[in-house]
């Protein structure tokens, strides 16, 4: 199954990742369901506070 998300690596510590483990349960999403759901509604929250977040366009040279 392609996915257009990009792979990362997160270290949390432990009492963190057992309350989002917890809250996964509770939503019933997979840990990673919950993290990306808390980080879109973060997102969301500071853009409603403080406008869009511009993403630069990459520079060729860059790449």
């Amino acid at each position: 199954m392609a996915t257009e998300k990009r792979p990362t690596m997160l270290r949390l510590p432990e009492d963190i990742y057992e309350k989002i483990r917890y809250l996964a349960f509770v939503e019933r999403r997979s840990v990673n369901g919950q993290i990306e759901h808390a980080l879109y509604k973060y997102i969301k929250d500071y853009e409603k506070r403080y406008g869009p977040i511009q993403i630069p366009e990459p520079n060729e040279e860059e790449e």
